[in-house]
């Protein structure tokens, strides 16, 4: 969906040139630098999140996965908003893990205790708190699964598909839907003419075949060629 995306902002672009809007065209550049939805691209939506982690900068971090629940996930059906809270867990636990690694406490102790007042009544963070006063948390049984590159490596994949998922059953605009008509139609005259090649390269291969033939019949001697018309009182 992110190519379209992007594809139909050029079309509006060139369009808004065309009629002269220069005004409304510096506001679309505009919006579309400060897009936090980057274009419904979810790989784009994936690094901005991670930025937000390696820079410890939590309030952006949140800001940033409130703004995609309201403006995205608020559209899903009641029965994902359970999908949509394991994720925002495991991306908080991805912050705390990553501040851990990277051995700077003080943001460790920083997020629970900005964090205490909505975290402390849900029973998947109970045993989190004490996470800061482990010496080795990561030899920890309890917590050790989550220092894993293959924790990371999981939760991201998943929330990857599961944006890929949403973007791609969002009903789409009318601008959109001719985008992808286009692209189809695209698509269809390209087979088209790979099948018009392949059927052109298969009759001239026939034909070259018929002409080798006809030719290595006439070299023949005219006993040869009338063999075939011999009958057996003539051998």
């Amino acid at each position: 969906m992110g190519s379209a995306v992007e594809r139909t902002d050029e079309h509006v672009r060139e369009y808004l040139i065309y009629r002269g809007f220069t005004s409304t065209l510096k506001h679309l550049d505009s919006d579309i630098k400060a897009d936090k939805e980057k274009g419904f691209r979810v790989d784009k939506i994936i690094e901005q999140l991670q930025q937000f982690v390696q820079n410890f900068d939590l309030f952006g971090l949140k800001e940033y996965w409130v703004y995609l629940d309201r403006r995205l996930f608020c559209r899903l059906e009641d029965v994902y908003r359970s999908t949509v809270n394991k994720l925002r867990t495991s991306l908080y636990r991805y912050y705390v893990i990553c501040t851990i690694q990277r051995g700077n406490l003080e943001k460790t102790q920083e997020f629970f205790q900005r964090q205490a007042a909505e975290l402390q009544g849900q029973p998947e963070w109970r045993d989190w708190f004490i996470l800061p006063f482990i010496p080795t948390p990561e030899q920890n049984p309890a917590f050790s699964p989550y220092f894993s590159r293959q924790w990371a490596d999981t939760f991201l994949v998943s929330l990857h598909n599961f944006l890929s998922v949403l973007f791609q059953c969002m009903p789409q605009p009318v601008l959109l839907s001719f985008d992808a008509e286009v692209q189809r139609t695209t698509r269809l005259t390209e087979e088209n003419e790979q099948l018009r090649q392949q059927l052109f390269a298969r009759q001239t291969e026939s034909r070259d075949q018929r002409e080798g033939d006809e030719r290595v019949h006439h070299k023949l001697p005219m006993y040869v060629q009338n063999a075939d018309r011999l009958g057996d009182t003539e051998l």
